[in-house]
Formats: C-alpha cells, structure tokens, sequence
C-alpha cells in the first residue's frame, strides 16, 4: 500500500484540522484508478438526492460519526432492512402518516442491550475491514460548508433527536462537522488521496480505538455507544 498511496501516521497530521473518509479495504484498487467516485450507498437509499461523496472533519468528526452509525446499525438491525427503510424514509414521506411508530420502534432499539451488542459486533467487522483515507480537499472547490444535509430535510426533528449528536442544530439544514459531503457528481482524484495509519496498523478499528482512548473520560461522558462499543472490543482482548 506505501507504493501506491502516501501514508500519513496519525502521530504526523493535524487531526482536528484533517478531512477523513472511510471505505472497505477491498475499494482501495478502484480508489488508485478512479480516486474516490460520489454514489448514493445503501444507507443513502431514498433520501439523497444526487451522488456525493461523504467525509468528517477532524477527529471530533470521526467519533462523532462512529457514534452515531452505531445507533442507526442499532436500529437498522433490529429492525430488519425493509422494516426500518420503510418506517423511517419512505414511511415518514406519507402524508398524514403517524410519525411516532418509527421514533417508538428506534427508541424502544436503542434501549435494548442485546440489540446494541449486535450492532457493535457488526460495527467491529466492518471496521475491521475499514481504511480511513484522508482527503485533500479545499472550500468553494471540492465542498461547501452551507451545503445541506439531506437526511435533516427528509426526517422529523424528533425522530433525528435519538440519532444525531445532542450539539447538533437540528432547526439548521446545514450539513455539520461530523458528516459532511463534496459537491454533488465530483469526483476526488487519487492524487488528493492518503492513507491513513496507526504504526503498523491500517485498519479503521485500530485506528479509532486509538482515537478514542486520548481521552477516554470525554468520550464516556459524551458519547454512550460509542464508549460501549469500546468496552466490547476491550472484553474481546481478555477473552
């Protein structure tokens, strides 16, 4: 990977001033050919509008992000895929439709402690075959900070409240720190492309678990499944 993609210790960048993606392993080969190219993912499905491609800014952004993806993986889970597509993005689109059944559904989700253990263990896998690239990216060029997030338009505010951050301005469409996304249709050459590492190690889940315990005492008293889910990956060291 060195051959082909600057590499950037962890130790060696701005981490609070720093653009970070994070893709499967597998996708590296296409990144060298064709840099990151914007889609509409899976979790995308009936709520963006163009393609676009997704990244956070600094390390606040990366455990922010991973926060919450625990809580839709959460939700998502258990749930089942076309339940949870259908009771919250298309569903919520239904004129007159009664919203509280998809926020009681996720609400009753996010309660549940096996749940969120099946969540964190599916997060550990798709970590663990994760690679956080590192963008070179400039303003008014590759993005736009007033851009709109999507989801904020398409969800209720209620409904957003037990997903997104507590700090999030909910009322303002604008999309944040922690999920952020290039001008629609553009493309982000290979060239403005790092990898990012952590020593030896390149995977996304080494990489935020070492994120995560420079302070660990702010990450348990502002992000509770993000602090879970390290508990789980230190509980499978002792096994």
């Amino acid at each position: 990977m060195e051959k082909d993609l600057v590499v950037k210790d962890i130790s060696q960048i701005d981490l609070e001033h720093s653009f970070f993606h994070y893709t499967n392993k597998h996708n590296l080969d296409t990144i060298l050919k064709n840099g990151l190219e914007p889609r509409i993912g899976e979790n995308a499905l009936y709520v963006e509008k163009t393609p676009k491609v997704f990244f956070v800014e600094g390390e606040k952004g990366i455990i922010t992000i991973m926060d919450v993806w625990l809580k839709w993986l959460t939700g998502k889970i258990s749930t089942g895929k076309f339940k949870y597509w259908f009771g919250t993005a298309i569903y919520m689109k239904i004129p007159f439709c009664i919203k509280s059944i998809p926020k009681n559904m996720v609400k009753k989700s996010l309660a549940s402690k096996e749940k969120r253990l099946k969540a964190y263990v599916k997060m550990k896998e798709i970590l663990d075959n994760s690679i956080f690239p590192v963008l070179d990216l400039k303003e008014n060029i590759d993005f736009d900070y007033n851009d709109i997030d999507e989801v904020k338009k398409t969800y209720y505010e209620s409904f957003l409240k037990l997903l997104y951050p507590t700090d999030s301005d909910l009322k303002d469409k604008k999309m944040e720190y922690w999920n952020m996304h290039t001008y629609s249709n553009k493309s982000i050459d290979y060239q403005k492309i790092s990898l990012l590492k952590n020593q030896d190690h390149y995977d996304a889940n080494n990489i935020l678990i070492s994120i995560i315990e420079k302070d660990i005492k702010y990450i348990k008293n502002n992000y509770k499944f993000l602090y879970e889910y390290y508990i789980y990956i230190q509980s499978l060291k002792s096994c």
